[in-house]
């Protein structure tokens, strides 16, 4: 956010149909509550789809923005919750004001400063006594970290965490809104682990990091993690353990650490939640930093000899892991013999191919770098794995250039566009290999080809793919044609520009045709769109006139809707 941005100014930045929503939101009542502190911030409570949610905007003396914040799980930063409150606010309509209780809380501070030190210091030793967690806390800010460095309290982590999931559970489910409630609350624990990290307090910070994974790692078998946040805490406490490791000298610490990623590793849920992948970089790390490779070396042969006796989809990608990992141990340890000849033996995976490939192109042997890509290429095309054909057939193009092979460059060039047609560099690069005089000749062979070219149940390629051709070969009555049949406004806009000089006329009655299609639907965010249609069609030569003329004719014809009247405004043609 940029400096003294107003509220008109952040209304503004917040998309057209994130706003429209934001309207309804504010004109139906969904803002049940609002308060204003006196630094300025408004406090709101939205209902929202999945529940009410809480939106904060920071306003200054001036009227700027200091910053915004809605607890939904929308991704982006500006959701509806916040447009509707800051519509509230622009339009001096407060649904209900509940003072701040600021005296209260002046009282409290009061009864503190006047307590006396004793008193306080009798009241804290026999509360203690009663409440563990408040024992707890006093504890962990006023010990020096390394009092507490020994302590594992993971277990008394997991208590409190475990407490949290099971008080949004609901019949052994956390649906979407439960989740995400529920999250939002161990996103503080793993907040208090950042704040202990960056105190130096590391074997907290590990305790409680080391305990939100396990209690995420339960609680999603058992809930809608459809936003990630659940998935997201777990990676981001892995890297708060990440990071302890890193940066703690205490021997005991490390070994402990150590201890409980083992004991993660050998746990088969996070392979079968994707989680895998951020726990088992962590631990071969640290067993190459400890020294721990007897025990590394038992897991990953272990695991590789579990996999060969499953028929799993994902057995390839598992062993060809787990053999990285052994050939990066065996290297730390200078067993450099030993680690080639797992790569020798173990060609078939992309990986370690690569690894012989690269040396053969640094030796300038460029005859086995050739042999090797076109072996990996067959045993792709047997695995059905047409990603890495692509990434060999693409190695190879460039082997093809240094060698100045320049037939086969050609014809490879042409076989990765046809096969991968979204990809406008290898048309490209294949018209880059044809003489002046032939070109014409064999770019209209080629878009023949495409047209023909049968892609699932269509026949053709795409639109798009297609269009990009024409683009670049100034194509523009093909390209026409082409938007033509598509009679698809999104690719009416898409191509505007590029016809609008020669088709104004043309493009006039497509955007109409389109925009009156459009408008058999309902709904403000349909006419929310029919608005930014009408706006593009208007600035075609000759096109005002023609969308001032449609939207009367919408307008007369769907008389009953008013939101449309009402989103109609918005185009101020005299």
């Amino acid at each position: 956010m940029t400096n003294k941005l107003t509220l008109q100014d952040l209304i503004s930045l917040i998309p057209v149909k994130i706003l429209n929503r934001g309207q309804e939101y504010f004109e139906d009542g969904n803002i049940l509550e609002m308060n204003q502190d006196s630094n300025g911030t408004w406090y709101a409570v939205v209902e929202g789809n999945y529940g009410d949610y809480e939106v904060e905007l920071e306003i200054d003396s001036n009227g700027n923005v200091g910053g915004f914040y809605c607890d939904c799980p929308y991704d982006e930063e500006l959701c509806k919750h916040i447009a509707a409150v800051a519509l509230a606010i622009s339009k001096n309509k407060i649904i209900s004001i509940v003072p701040v209780e600021e005296q209260k809380n002046g009282e409290w501070k009061q009864l503190i400063q006047n307590a006396k030190a004793d008193d306080l210091r009798d009241f804290m030793l026999d509360f203690g006594q009663k409440n563990h967690e408040f024992r707890h806390q006093v504890e962990l800010t006023f010990s020096q970290p390394e009092t507490v460095q020994s302590s594992n309290n993971i277990a008394y982590y997991q208590n409190q965490i475990s407490g949290v999931f099971d008080s949004y559970d609901d019949g052994g489910y956390l649906d979407y809104r439960r989740s995400h409630e529920a999250m939002r609350d161990v996103n503080h624990f793993l907040n208090k682990a950042d704040n202990y990290y960056d105190k130096g307090n590391l074997n907290e910070a590990f305790c409680i990091a080391a305990a939100i994974v396990e209690e995420a790692l339960s609680a999603i078998q058992y809930m809608d993690d459809s936003s990630g946040e659940c998935s997201a805490a777990i990676y981001g406490s892995f890297q708060v353990i990440e990071n302890v490791i890193d940066n703690t000298k205490s021997e005991e610490l490390q070994n402990r650490i150590f201890e409980w990623l083992y004991k993660q590793v050998q746990n088969p849920d996070y392979n079968d939640y994707g989680i895998g992948d951020h726990l088992d970089p962590i631990f071969f790390k640290t067993a190459i930093s400890l020294k721990k490779h007897d025990l590394a070396y038992q897991l990953i042969d272990q695991k590789i000899e579990k996999i060969r006796n499953t028929d799993s989809w994902s057995a390839n990608f598992y062993t060809e892991s787990y053999l990285s990992y052994k050939i990066e141990l065996l290297q730390s340890e200078g067993r450099l013999t030993e680690a080639d000849v797992i790569i020798d033996q173990n060609l078939q995976f992309e990986e370690f191919r690569q690894i012989r490939v690269k040396q053969a192109i640094d030796n300038n042997n460029f005859a086995n770098a050739e042999k090797l890509i076109l072996e990996g290429i067959k045993i792709a095309q047997k695995q059905d794995l047409p990603g890495v054909i692509h990434k060999w057939k693409d190695q190879l193009l460039d082997l093809n250039k240094q060698q100045n092979k320049n037939k086969e460059y050609s014809e490879l060039a042409r076989e990765l566009f046809v096969e991968n047609t979204s990809e406008i560099k290898y048309f490209l690069l294949f018209k880059r290999t044809i003489f002046k005089e032939h070109w014409i000749e064999q770019r209209n062979k080629l878009i023949l080809e495409l047209k023909n070219k049968k892609c699932g149940y269509y026949k053709g390629v795409p639109v798009d793919d297609l269009a990009h051709i024409y683009i670049e070969e100034q194509m523009f009555d093909d390209l026409f044609k082409l938007v033509s049949k598509s009679n698809s406004i999104y690719t009416i806009i898409r191509y505007t520009d590029h016809l609008k000089e020669e088709y104004s006329d043309d493009l006039i009655k497509m955007y109409k045709s389109a925009i009156e299609g459009a408008a058999l639907y309902a709904g403000r965010n349909v006419y929310a769109d029919l608005v930014e249609y009408l706006k593009l069609m208007a600035k075609l030569k000759g096109g005002l006139k023609a969308a001032k003329s449609l939207k009367e004719s919408l307008l007369d014809k769907y008389k009953n809707r008013p939101a449309m009247k009402d989103e109609f405004k918005k185009l101020n043609w005299n």
